[in-house]
């Protein structure tokens, strides 16, 4: 588990890492945030939210670490202030590794209490191994994000790239992008399966499996409503994604199958690489995790540590609720 940090000592920590060379003053402001005055090139008045970036357990099937904004209250939206300075910082310390995280503030407008920012734990832990900045896309729904990961001695340099990226004049101008849309269940007995697309198969095996990929897909986006978020259907311009919905500022991606005695192999591989491609080509605004729902537990034990490895998570119908929790 990793250390957490007081107010107070995060705030030393990156006054620390600017130095003298860079800094002409600190202070904190009447909401306990902290502000630095900087030398040129630098922007020359910062208002830096900083908090303890940590790694839990029982945490994504990816590796990461996280920050928590919580300058609200609970129940209340959020955003960051922008007055009297040029650029707002908002940053996560990992102290465990002495490294710096940096999302861009620009492109968090009118947050949820409690709301996570993640960066994987790899690329921090490549910061602390290397020495050099190390950067992380994400897609958001408000645009692009460039998450900078910096070991301490090298904070001014990120401070400089965040502030050359246009952050400041972006601010507030995100434009959420279009995510897919409301839940539509398949219809119920039949075959869904285009006659284009059974060839050789048998149609009473295709058959039984469209059943029992209907109910998986169901009971999914059922449990997935039951969290209070909303399940999506791909729209026009999506691949064929069984299942979707949006939480905690990331986007699920969910392929189904169905399994059976002999077909399990070849459905779990044909699965895997089909989800691995939707969450590459999904753009709902949001960076993807990718999710592939069985209908039972696969037999083969390598099976999930297989996809961890690809940062798919998992998941049947008895876990499914294991799989929600992981998505706040």
């Amino acid at each position: 588990m990793t250390d957490r940090l007081s107010t107070t000592e995060l705030h030393d920590r990156f006054v620390a890492a600017v130095g003298p060379t860079a800094l002409i003053a600190a202070r904190t402001d009447d909401s306990g945030e902290l502000v630095v005055e900087l030398r040129p090139p630098l922007p020359s008045r910062v208002r830096v939210y900083i908090y303890n970036a940590t790694d839990p357990p029982g945490g994504r099937p990816t590796p990461e670490h996280k920050i928590q904004l919580t300058g609200q209250r609970r129940g209340e939206r959020g955003e960051f202030d922008w007055s009297g300075v040029d650029l707002v910082l908002v940053c996560g310390y990992a102290v465990e590794h002495d490294v710096f995280v940096f999302w861009d503030a620009a492109l968090r407008i009118d947050f949820a209490y409690s709301t996570n920012l993640q960066v994987r734990t790899a690329n921090v832990e490549a910061a602390a191994a290397s020495g050099v900045r190390v950067r992380q896309d994400r897609r958001l729904k408000t645009g692009m994000e460039v998450v900078i990961c910096a070991p301490s001695q090298l904070v001014v340099e990120a401070i400089e790239e965040r502030a050359s990226s246009g952050e400041a004049e972006s601010r507030g101008k995100g434009v959420p992008a279009t995510q897919g849309q409301p839940y539509v269940r398949p219809s119920s007995g039949g075959s869904a399966t285009p006659t284009s697309r059974v060839f050789r198969f048998d149609p009473d095996a295709i058959d039984r499996g469209t059943n029992a990929h209907r109910k998986v897909q169901n009971q999914l986006a059922d449990a997935v409503r039951a969290r209070g978020w909303q399940p999506l259907s791909p729209s026009d311009s999506d691949p064929l994604v069984d299942v979707g919905w949006i939480a905690a500022d990331a986007a699920w991606i969910a392929e189904v199958k169905s399994l059976t005695p002999t077909n399990e192999e070849r459905q779990l591989r044909l699965g895997l690489g089909q989800v691995l491609s939707y969450a590459h080509l999904v753009d709902w605004g949001f960076e993807n995790n990718p999710v592939l729902a069985v209908e039972r537990e696969p037999s083969s034990a390598y099976w999930p540590d297989l996809c961890e490895s690809h940062g798919v998570a998992l998941s049947w119908p008895d876990v499914f609720d294991e799989l929600l929790d992981t998505c706040v």
